[in-house]
């Protein structure tokens, strides 16, 4: 039986200004810059890595002094809800061997974050789950706590505040409040808010496993930081996971997609990557936009 591997956070250096890195996982520094007049996230250390990645943003990202995009700015467009603009940042991904090992950069914190500025009620904002695709399963890897709160009120009726399951049936709003962190299980249900007119098999379905559904098949260890980095009115944070390779199934040279998104439903990022194969070659970018909750933000899709 592998022993899931600990991980240890880099401290952070400092509050980051333009142009300096405050965070490190894997040798790579994660900082902000002034690109465009606005501060942007930037990734150095990425080049010969070996490391898979998808990075994402909003507007620009720069990795290894090379600045990617502009991406295109959802409906309503720029300027709608600043502090939100960037929920997901980039995912990466290596292997130790024994062990897969994924990073996931973004602006939602692990505690949730309050949606104050919507005007009805208040509703509670955390992470997602990560969802690996793999030899026709799907696993998900736990990110959340117990105890965080979808909404408030949680009579509350309107169409923003429901959790959609499969199939866009209304499921409990408790679905929400059980934590999964570290748990991984083969196969779940998994819901969303928002959108609930998506078809079943939308990427942006898919938010957070829904508790008590599919196999419980093994754990993963889960770590979360405040990179230091504070960007566009929003705190960057850092989630590391390590998953055994056996708990998921996946074969030397295999190939698998890995996606994330907060389970407020705005933005997506994910990725085809190999279990073996650690090269870097050029991305193809695809863009997505979504609306959700009343809340918009950008998702992107980036290969390498």
């Amino acid at each position: 039986m592998h022993k899931l591997v600990t991980i240890v956070f880099i401290a952070m250096l400092a509050v980051v200004g333009p142009h300096a890195f405050a965070y490190q996982f894997w040798g790579v520094n994660v900082g902000a810059a002034t690109y465009d007049n606005s501060t942007q996230l930037t990734f150095d250390g990425l080049n010969g890595s070996g490391i898979q990645y998808a990075v994402g943003g909003w507007k620009y990202t720069r990795v290894d002094g090379e600045w990617q995009g502009a991406f295109a700015a959802p409906i309503p467009g720029e300027g709608w809800l600043a502090s939100r603009r960037s929920d997901a940042q980039g995912i990466f991904f290596k292997s130790d061997g024994a062990n897969a090992l994924f990073t996931v950069v973004t602006t939602a914190s692990q505690n949730g974050q309050l949606a104050t500025e919507l005007g009805y009620d208040r509703r509670l904002f955390g992470p997602g789950d990560l969802k690996i695709d793999v030899g026709g399963h799907n696993y998900g890897i736990g990110m959340r706590k117990s105890n965080l709160l979808w909404a408030e009120n949680p009579t509350a009726t309107q169409p923003q505040y429901q959790i959609y399951g499969a199939n866009g049936n209304i499921i409990s709003m408790n679905s929400r409040d059980a934590g999964t962190l570290g748990t991984v299980v083969q196969d779940p249900d998994w819901a969303r808010a928002g959108n609930q007119d998506l078809p079943a098999d939308s990427d942006y379905r898919f938010a957070f496993l829904v508790n008590g559904t599919g196999s419980v098949v093994g754990s993963a260890g889960v770590s979360f930081a405040d990179t230091g980095v504070f960007m566009n009115g929003a705190h960057v944070y850092a989630y590391e996971v390590t998953v055994p390779w056996t708990t998921l199934g996946v074969t030397d040279g295999q190939s698998f997609a890995a996606s994330w998104r907060p389970d407020c439903g705005n933005d997506l990022i994910c990725a085809d990557f190999n279990r073996t194969i650690m090269g870097s070659p050029v991305p193809e970018p695809a863009t997505m936009v979504s609306l959700a909750g009343g809340v918009i933000g950008l998702a992107l899709k980036k290969r390498r």
